[in-house]
């Protein structure tokens, strides 16, 4: 990683910090410290805590380089509306990194990367990507970004923003970030009717979700996996039948991917939706907005070229900053 901390900026009042020992101090003595070389913002225990310790347990599930199959560098790719080489030494932010599977794509394409997480999934991006120069790394609060405004020609937040506690704060968050003449690259839970009626005009996740959250953190994973294991072998073995996996879905909180995804084999499938299915019955907020909800968003920011897709996570929009754009 980048040893150098001066890309770092106060949360509080966007004021340079300066490194002493194993802290970074701001001018009013403020501190955060600096934890197996990574500067910390937030606390170690927060509403994302689930989600660390789920990139910390499949570091790499979900990379291309370890998968060998390009999903991740399509899906990138596609948001950023094709212009994913022009990242090359230029100013990238990326916002909810996890385990570093869309970080891998931007260093590979030569970006000069700040990245962040709310949780210490970080710690996981370092052990994958910490071998970058290119690569700043922090553990930190989409709505207190520590990093400069006003500096970036991408900002990228992929699979984050419904997760926040609110999307629109989160993203005016990440507009401010954004340079006069850049892009914000982001995606979204689609608001869907089914997604909030139960069983058997909703999907079981719906009321496995609320069991999962009532258990203590610390036993959720086991929880959600036992559950799983349960169900897996059923969703497996009818894979193949339309009919039964959508009776399969009212019964039980799999996350099933096949055959979209296209991975080599049966444990390939059973890590990533175990991993996803964890993800889907922890995480404290599921915010869902339609893609006129997002649009609206964007131009209240004064976005400029918007474009709003459905596919991939759900909603996925691209839009840019004018030239003429004064400070966020």
């Amino acid at each position: 990683m980048n040893p150098n901390h001066s890309r770092f900026a106060d949360p509080a009042d966007g004021l340079p910090l300066s490194k002493s020992g194993n802290s970074l101090f701001a001018q009013n003595s403020q501190s955060y410290p600096i934890i197996r070389e990574i500067p910390r913002f937030v606390s170690t225990e927060n509403y994302a805590q689930a989600f660390g310790e789920q990139w910390n347990r499949f570091p790499k599930t979900q990379l291309d380089s370890h998968t060998g199959i390009p999903l991740s560098e399509e899906r990138l790719a596609r948001c950023m509306q094709g212009r994913l080489p022009e990242v090359a030494d230029r100013r990238v932010l990326e916002a909810g990194s996890g385990a570093g599977r869309f970080t891998e794509i931007l260093l590979k394409y030569g970006a000069l990367l700040d990245s962040f997480d709310y949780s210490c999934a970080v710690e996981a991006n370092a052990a994958n990507n910490g071998s970058s120069d290119k690569l700043t790394l922090a553990q930190a609060d989409i709505r207190h970004i520590p990093f400069p405004k006003n500096t970036y020609d991408f900002v990228v937040c992929l699979g984050v923003l419904q997760h926040t506690p609110d999307p629109e704060q989160s993203i005016r968050s990440l507009w401010s970030m954004v340079k006069p003449g850049g892009s914000l690259v982001i995606d979204h839970y689609r608001w869907k009717l089914r997604n909030f009626l139960p069983p058997p005009l909703g999907v079981a996740g719906l009321l496995y979700r609320r069991y999962f959250l009532r258990l203590p953190k610390g036993r959720q994973f086991d929880a959600v996996r036992r559950v799983y294991d349960f169900w897996f072998p059923w969703v497996w073995r009818f894979r193949e039948s339309k009919a039964m996996q959508f009776l399969l879905s009212r019964f039980t909180p799999i996350v099933c991917y096949y055959p979209h995804f296209g991975l080599r084999d049966k444990q390939m499938y059973y890590e990533w939706m175990l991993l996803d299915t964890h993800d889907a019955m922890t995480d404290v907020f599921k915010h869902r907005r339609s893609p006129a909800a997002i649009r609206k968003t964007l131009k209240e920011l004064g976005a400029c070229n918007i474009r709003v897709t459905t596919g991939g996570n759900g909603v996925e929009a691209y839009c840019e900053k004018s030239l003429e754009a004064g400070p966020a």
